[in-house]
């Protein structure tokens, strides 16, 4: 997953000479996204159509909320190249509750019996509307982290079961990944570093061993702009793997609605000099 989110990046970055050399150590490795829902399924959703169009492969996204249109963030990107074809490849599940969302995701080895096109991609957006949601009010916590937990562990092991059919299809090196968002309940202070002791958290990071984490700052006359950060043992950057490696981008919000990526080199900090350190803004913005 973390190199299609490469891909997006260098699509839709602001610099017209960003290399895209983000790497995964691991075929199993996931990917989890934390942050604003609107920024979350906004990126979601441009790795979506980035793997169709790019990759030419076929897309499972499953998600509580009806897909009227697409999102702005995507109208308003001129360089997107979007064709119709595109979409076709690009299937969206609307399961209401967990026990739908599991159901969904363990009825895709059926596709290897029914000799159906596979997906290489499986996206579910907004976790917590199935494991904290109304009907998780009173559960205990143990409950929820076993509930992320189940949902997890199915997801990995059907990729890796759809990997190994993809493969056997093709003959060729194939690979089925998985991203996962999740907007966790959250206020403060800080840079991507945070959540790091959640135990939600932890629990989905089993599974899911690269971690892409948005936080919006207020920087100068720029309202709308976040810090975005890849880190995770599941990353690789120039060949290196480091545990602790992590890269960072800021997005920016365009007025037209597009989303644009520009990569926070180390001199650069987080912060612009003079200000504050990162400060997260609650309000939500549509996007």
């Amino acid at each position: 997953m973390v190199d299609i989110l490469g891909i997006v990046f260098k699509q839709f970055s602001s610099q017209l000479h960003v290399s895209s050399n983000i790497k995964v150590s691991s075929l199993e490795n996931g990917v989890l996204v934390i942050g604003d829902e609107n920024i979350n399924r906004s990126l979601l959703f441009l790795a979506a159509v980035t793997a169709a169009s790019e990759l030419g492969v076929k897309v499972l996204f499953f998600t509580r909320s009806q897909i009227q249109s697409l999102p702005v963030t995507f109208q308003g990107s001129a360089s997107s190249g979007l064709k119709p074809d595109y979409l076709k490849k690009i299937r969206f599940v609307y399961p209401k509750t967990l026990e739908d969302l599991l159901d969904d995701v363990a009825s895709l080895h059926e596709l290897v019996v029914e000799a159906a096109a596979l997906p290489s991609l499986v996206i579910v957006d907004g976790l917590e509307r199935y494991i904290c949601g109304p009907a998780a009010q009173n559960r205990p916590q143990q409950e929820t982290q076993n509930a992320a937990a189940h949902v997890v562990a199915l997801l990995h092991d059907t990729a890796a079961f759809l990997t190994r059919n993809l493969e056997a299809r093709s003959g060729n090196e194939a690979q089925c990944r998985v991203i996962v968002s999740i907007q966790p309940e959250w206020k403060g202070v800080g840079g991507c570093d945070l959540l790091t002791s959640d135990p939600l958290l932890l629990v989905l990071e089993r599974y899911l061993q690269v971690r892409c984490t948005s936080e919006k700052l207020r920087m100068g006359e720029e309202p709308n702009k976040w810090l975005l950060c890849l880190s995770g043992p599941g990353l690789q950057v120039d060949g290196d793997n480091n545990a602790e490696e992590q890269l960072r981008w800021h997005v920016v919000l365009q007025p037209n609605g597009a989303l644009e990526f520009c990569p926070v080199s180390p001199e650069q900090g987080e912060t612009p000099q003079g200000q504050n350190p990162v400060e997260v803004n609650n309000e939500t913005q549509r996007v």
